[in-house]
């Protein structure tokens, strides 16, 4: 019975770290076209939002100029 919320613990953080993967391996301006469509988005969960608006903050402060939102929500 125990191994029912473990294997759903491990389920959840394997999704996680693709979408996380996924949102990285992504060129800038993908980034920017998802994350438009999510603001227009009014019923999607804020959560794939934010990583990419987390991905975009960070590529900016590397350097990449194109990655720069007007306002980051974080």
């Amino acid at each position: 019975m125990k191994l029912v919320p473990l294997l759903a613990v491990v389920f959840l953080a394997v999704g996680c770290a693709s979408d996380n993967k996924r949102i990285q391996s992504m060129t800038t301006p993908e980034l920017k076209l998802r994350h438009a469509q999510l603001v227009e988005e009014v019923a999607q969960p804020p959560r794939e939002k934010e990583h990419i608006e987390f991905e975009l903050l960070w590529r900016w402060e590397a350097g990449d100029k194109a990655a720069y939102l007007p306002e980051f929500s974080l």
